[in-house]
């Protein structure tokens, strides 16, 4: 029978030993592979062998044994793996050539299969991602103040069924707009996408031009100019009515990301363009529509569903849609106008509804502040003088308005506490269309000749 002393030492001395199988072993392995070079042969052909080369003891043990190292340790373990592999199942260097060939595209098709699954999976993820981006990039600011995002599908913005997203977005406009105070009230609605008929458009104009915002959406992404032309005038979009003043409607959808032909991606990733250029008019004065070269070029964007030529840019624009059009070099928007087609021009024309509803509501704002004070001469000529202070701030190039006229202030003679106020403000207006004329003339030795030219 063994004595206690004698079986612990017998425990305690197996795990040497195996240590020094162990190093008899790599130490017999390293004398075969220094015929071909030793491990230098190694660290010439396997990225990042050279950590764990016998001869570096130091670099060696921070490698197997710092916890930093974890993850370039699982790799080299991955790598050593495939290498004894492909050197276990092939007899010779062309049969290791074509079997790690056959691996390479077999994993090449996988990653390729599976990209293109994740890419087509998360594409209205990216596309919601990608609009919301270039909202703030057209700011052109580096922190963008008083913006709020509401988390909600467009399914849900349409549902008229059930407005519990209609609704919440009416709250928070209404409640800071219907208030004396109106420091934090909105005027810009931005829905990127089209709302699917004219009574859902009409839901969200009228709730629009209730609090003064003006709504920034989109028709329908179709393929072809003449297809927007036809399908917009089917959906009976526009109208005389006012509340559809407010609305700004975009077509010809942009594009977000260019197709990755690397995993066969057949189109392009398109978004709304709506974000885009509201982007754009929170950047842009007031008074001055954001379409054309020098104000209506959107940031980031290399093209556009299809190609306009004039006549069809004309053709949308008339309709009340506003274009994007890929032309100079950049994309740009090419219209100015709302979804209001009556024969008020000013209605027709965003920079001067957004202008005309910014006034009205810094006049509510500051009369609020002035109610229930005593009518006197010195209290009118006291609101009188701020008033024209603050219309003349306001007034003369590269401001919101060209001139300004009061034409009443004045105490209703019956209802003694009801107070006349009336302006008249000429708002600037785009130009649109250039009409050039030529003419010419010549009369020397009695031959007479004589032309116009004109041309639009």
């Amino acid at each position: 029978m063994a004595k206690p002393e004698e079986s612990v030492q017998a425990s305690t001395a197996a795990p040497v030993l195996e240590q020094r199988k162990g190093s008899a072993s790599l130490e017999s392995s390293l004398n075969k592979l220094a015929r071909y070079g030793g491990f230098d042969l190694l660290e010439t052909s396997i990225e990042g062998v050279q950590n764990i080369n016998p001869d570096r003891k130091a670099r060696r043990k921070i490698f197997l044994t710092e916890l930093g190292k974890e993850k370039e340790r699982e790799t080299l373990k991955k790598t050593l793996e495939l290498w004894a592999s492909v050197i276990s199942k092939n007899d010779s260097l062309t049969d290791m050539v074509a079997n790690c060939e056959d691996q390479r595209k077999s994993s090449e098709d996988l990653l390729s299969k599976n990209l293109s699954k994740a890419v087509d999976v998360t594409r209205e993820l990216e596309a919601n991602y990608r609009t919301a981006a270039l909202f703030y990039k057209n700011t052109e600011t580096e922190k963008v103040k008083n913006v709020t995002i509401v988390n909600a599908n467009l399914e849900q913005l349409k549902d008229l069924d059930n407005t519990r997203f209609i609704d919440t977005i009416h709250a928070e406009l209404s409640d800071n707009y219907d208030r004396l105070d109106l420091k934090n009230n909105y005027g810009i609605l931005v829905i990127p996408g089209y709302l699917g008929s004219n009574k859902v458009v009409e839901k969200w104009a009228k709730l629009a031009h209730e609090n003064k915002v003006m709504l920034v959406t989109d028709f329908e992404h179709l393929d072809e100019p003449d297809d927007v032309m036809e399908m917009f005038d089917q959906a009976y979009l526009t109208g005389g009515d006012v509340y559809r003043a407010n609305v700004l409607m975009t077509c010809n959808w942009l594009v977000g990301r260019g197709r990755f032909e690397d995993i066969n991606e057949t189109e392009d990733l398109f978004i709304p363009p709506s974000a885009a250029l509201a982007g754009k008019i929170y950047h842009t004065l007031m008074s001055q529509v954001t379409a054309g070269k020098k104000f209506g070029g959107i940031n980031e964007v290399d093209g556009v569903k299809f190609d306009l030529k004039k006549s069809e840019i004309a053709n949308l624009e008339n309709l009340g849609l506003i274009p994007m059009v890929n032309e100079y070099g950049k994309v740009m928007a090419f219209s100015g106008k709302t979804l209001f087609n009556g024969d008020n021009l000013g209605l027709q024309t965003y920079s001067v509804v957004r202008v005309f509803d910014y006034v009205t509501k810094v006049l509510m704002d500051f009369l609020n502040r002035r109610a229930f004070e005593n009518f006197t001469a010195v209290t009118r000529k006291e609101i009188m003088n701020q008033i024209v202070r603050f219309l003349d701030s306001i007034t003369g190039p590269g401001k919101l308005i060209e001139n300004f006229e009061i034409r009443k202030f004045e105490q209703d003679p019956v209802q003694k506490d009801r107070i006349h106020l009336d302006i008249h403000m000429k708002p600037y207006f785009p130009a649109k269309n250039f009409l050039i004329k030529m003419d010419g003339h010549k009369g020397d030795d009695g031959n007479e000749w004589e032309t116009e030219y004109e041309q639009k």
